[in-house]
Order: C-alpha cells, then structure tokens, then sequence
C-alpha cells in the first residue's frame, strides 16, 4: 500500500541532529596537508518514527565534481546488543536525502559512514513527525464509519 506523507510542510520536520566533523591534519607534504581518514559516526539520537531527511555537506575541491555522499544505516537495540536493521542508504551531497526505514517496533538510531576522500563533513538529521498513512487504513476508517452509522 502507497504511504500517504505531508512531506511539503516543513513544519513536520524536526532537527534532530546536527554536526560538522573536520579530519585531523597528519603531515604536510610537498605543501599540502594530509589528512586522517574519517571514521563512520554512531548518531547520539534517538529516533522514534522511520523516516528521517539526511544533509550532508563537505568542502568540495576546485574543479571536482562528487555527488555521493556516504551512506546511513538503522540500529536497533535488541537483548544481544545493537544490531543493523535492513539495507545501507545511500546519500547524495548537498540534496535531501529521505531516507524511509523498516519499521520496527523499538526506537533506533542510525550511524554515518563518509566517504574515504572527505576532508570534512556536516550533517543534519530531521525526523518527519507529519502525517503517515496508507489508503488502506483510510478505507478501513471509512468503513469504520459508515458501520457506525448503521447502529
């Protein structure tokens, strides 16, 4: 069934999350810097809906042209510790990237993982609090109704 979401209000929007992480500088050679790879980051929030809107951000070299962005991944806490919860999400630099997660019944978190060539990065992660339902809940409540009306 197609979800029915008000995602053109940005008032359903929320931020949740928001950093910007610089790599640390190695060594200078030949002039310029080298830096420490970045490594992938464990998001210190909570969601509890399962779609969230990822921005990220980096300093883009002259000349170059980079569209991907990392990708982001749902953890879940179970009774055996945290574990990942469906597929790795690809994100796009500089877009919106709504990122829809499998549902579960707990609450998650999610982690980062730049690419290998970011000198840096920033990051926003907005929950979407609108609206979420499908056709099928709408029919159901209509049938709902119209039974309500015959008692």
């Amino acid at each position: 069934m197609p979800r029915i979401l008000e995602l053109q209000d940005a008032d359903n929007f929320s931020l949740q999350y928001s950093n910007f992480i610089p790599a640390t500088v190695i060594e200078m050679v030949d002039g310029k810097n080298l830096y420490a790879k970045l490594t992938e980051v464990i998001v210190p929030t909570i969601f509890d809906r399962p779609i969230i809107l990822a921005l990220v951000t980096t300093t883009v070299p002259v000349g170059k042209i980079w569209r991907y962005a990392g990708q982001c991944s749902q953890i879940a806490s179970t009774g055996l510790g945290d574990s990942f919860v469906g597929n790795k999400k690809p994100l796009f630099l500089s877009k919106g990237n709504l990122l829809i997660f499998d549902e579960v019944s707990t609450d998650y978190t999610v982690t980062f993982l730049p690419p290998p060539w970011f000198i840096n990065f920033g990051i926003n992660l907005y929950q979407y609090d609108g609206a979420d339902t499908s056709n099928l809940e709408i029919d159901l409540a209509r049938i709902e109704d119209k039974i309500d009306a015959l008692t």
